[in-house]
């Protein structure tokens, strides 16, 4: 199936930095501040949100390629926000560029690409790989 995107598409995503989401927290280091790995998650998830909706039903995309910078840190209890936009497309390849903010800083920026899939067939493809020990 053909399915094309706009570049310039973009979402943002948010929430509320919590213990949970400290480098202590997800054994990323010892630090209770956002943790990186938490930010990529938020970046991806801002991206994701971006093209979903014109996707037809039983699509999706997988990240399959992040490189981001992590730049300032953020306490427990500040809000954070990714903002994604889809800056290039090629076939079912997706590159968006991606900054993060706190509500005192600039905390991120990333170039990410994800892939556009047929979720059933993905999720059989990846599962078969339990059945092959």
């Amino acid at each position: 199936m053909d399915i094309e995107m706009k570049p310039g598409l973009s979402a943002q995503a948010e929430t509320v930095v919590e213990m949970k989401d400290t480098a202590k927290a997800v054994a990323s280091g010892l630090a209770e501040v956002y943790a990186t790995p938490m930010m990529i998650a938020l970046m991806e998830k801002a991206a994701y949100t971006a093209v979903q909706p014109q996707l037809p039903e039983g699509y999706s995309t997988v990240g399959i390629h992040i490189s981001t910078s992590h730049l300032a840190a953020t306490p427990v209890g500040i809000k954070v926000w990714a903002k994604a936009t889809l800056v290039e497309t090629d076939g079912r390849r997706l590159k968006f560029d991606i900054e993060a903010f706190d509500e005192r800083d600039k905390i991120g920026e990333a170039r990410h690409e994800r892939f556009i899939i047929e979720e059933r067939r993905f999720t059989k493809k990846a599962y078969a790989k339990a059945q092959k020990q």
